[in-house]
């Protein structure tokens, strides 16, 4: 929510500034959409992050078995 009470100034100052404040009006119905997409975007890698195993297996891992350098 924060997003859209500190943007939407910001937007309306800046498209008044270049001659475009008419588009002012439609500016909300872009700001919500586009809030929830980042919120969506930002929950899916924090949650791939989280379920992700690490890529780089240690080259000198040795099995606890046999004493022998895993490959």
């Amino acid at each position: 929510m924060a997003a859209l009470c500190c943007a939407t100034p910001i937007l309306g100052i800046a498209l008044g500034a270049i001659g475009l404040s008419a588009l002012a009006t439609k500016v909300d119905y872009v700001l919500i959409p586009v809030l929830v997409a980042s919120l969506g975007l930002v929950g899916i890698g924090l949650y791939r992050r989280k379920v992700s195993t690490p890529a780089v297996i240690d080259c000198c891992e040795t099995d606890k078995n046999t004493g022998k350098f895993k490959s």
